[in-house]
């Protein structure tokens, strides 16, 4: 059964780490991503919700209903950590079984069946975790949390350690989650690929505080802090401080006249397949990678490490390791982070 989750100021205290306030709406089939560096309080916040931390203000809502002085076990959610908890001594069919055997459920071995075949665990079914890839053994872990039949699941780092091709295939078995039981997720990631394709909304923590918290659109569009704009696919990130030795007239006077308080991200300046004598700003050639798109080259310019791409077509010869090369910052691109310095 589908549940609509509200998440009403919440705060909890974890050793000195504050959390919060973090407010959420969840209605059935949405997910939020949380994102944000290490120790930012993504974690806390999952442990927080799950019922495994004390609130400290707030309260959690279920339809309705404040289930904020239940048990973790009676809030009738899935927890996936890190790590996945899987049982070692349990076959794929007996992890996935285990909520429904110690609810005593009617039924637990046709469901369980039910849920190998979704997430095409049936021919893993007598294998232990030990025996199983990275990719696999995340799809015991949603099958197990499934099976308890849960109004809400979250999980942390659902794509951590995998391959292209795991993650491909754990994408598509969200997407069917989502289709097929409408449970409202909360994800903790750090992969933009699995936030953008699974999340309806997004938070954006630091330090235990919501630093900005929107839909795709928005966070895109208007990423308010460094963390955020490297996330969207940003390469020229800076902070102020990183701007605030530059001489007058120099790239990083430039880039600090026109940065927010919180820094500035501009888009990768396109750069033809000969070097030019043509741009405001000049650059030495420290390394290039080839992409899908070209090749990406990073140049130092007063200081700064500054990505640049060549588009297709690649005509050599290309410019060299340690070469001057010139380049513009395309006023357009910038991207003002935070809000105004004052």
């Amino acid at each position: 059964m589908s549940h609509a989750w509200v998440v009403e100021g919440v705060e909890s205290d974890l050793d000195q780490f504050h959390l919060g306030p973090v407010n959420l709406t969840l209605a059935p089939g949405n997910a939020v991503a949380v994102l944000g560096a290490s120790g930012a309080g993504k974690t806390t916040l999952l442990r927080t919700i799950a019922g495994f931390l004390r609130l400290r203000k707030g309260r959690i809502l279920r339809d309705g209903v404040d289930i904020s002085a239940l048990l973790p076990e009676e809030r009738s959610l899935g927890y996936v950590p890190q790590g996945l908890g899987l049982f070692p001594h349990r076959t794929v069919e007996g992890n996935v079984r285990y909520p429904m055997e110690i609810r005593d459920r009617p039924g637990a071995k046709e469901r369980t069946q039910e849920l190998l075949d979704q997430f095409r665990l049936r021919p893993l079914a007598h294998r232990y975790p030990a025996r199983l890839s990275g990719g696999e053994q995340q799809r015991v872990a949603l099958a197990r949390a499934l099976a308890a039949d849960p109004g809400l699941i979250i999980w942390d780092e659902p794509w951590q350690g995998l391959d292209v091709l795991a993650r491909y295939e754990l994408g598509l078995a969200l997407h069917e989650l989502r289709q097929s039981e409408r449970v409202p997720m909360v994800v903790v990631t750090h992969d933009p690929t699995l936030a953008f394709s699974v999340a309806d909304s997004f938070v954006v923590l630091r330090g235990g505080q919501v630093r900005e918290q929107c839909d795709a659109a928005t966070l895109l569009r208007a990423p308010a802090d460094p963390f955020a704009a490297r996330f969207v696919g940003f390469e020229n990130v800076f902070d102020r401080d990183a701007l605030s030795a530059g001489a007058p007239g120099s790239l990083r006077a430039y880039l600090l006249d026109r940065a927010g308080s919180e820094g500035v991200a501009f888009a990768s300046p396109h750069l033809g397949p000969m070097p030019s004598d043509t741009g405001r700003w000049e650059g030495k050639v420290r390394s290039a990678r080839p992409n899908p798109h070209g090749f990406t080259v990073e140049l130092l310019a007063d200081g700064l490490v500054i990505a640049v791409r060549i588009p297709p077509p690649m005509t050599p010869p290309l410019p060299a390791l340690g070469e001057s090369v010139r380049f513009d910052v395309e006023h357009a691109t910038l991207q003002v982070l935070g809000g105004p310095h004052p």
